[in-house]
């Protein structure tokens, strides 16, 4: 069975490995979703982004204003 390996697009190098950090997808200026970014661990050259599967729903506050 052989092993199927992909090549970096920008620099040809065989991706054995991706540098795997987390960001934070925006939409219109506001943050909307946690996501993870896979880069060439050779070029930095973005493979990919997706919303992280193991990310838990931020909570947002609706409380309201302290009173003067």
């Amino acid at each position: 069975m052989a092993i199927l390996q992909g090549e970096c697009p920008k620099c040809g190098k065989r991706i054995l490995h991706v540098n795997v950090e987390q960001i934070v997808g925006m939409v219109d200026g506001s943050s909307k979703a946690r996501c993870l970014s896979y880069s060439c661990i050779h070029c930095n050259t973005v493979l990919g982004v997706q919303i992280d599967p193991r990310s838990k729903p931020r909570l947002r506050s609706n409380k309201p204003a302290p009173a003067s």
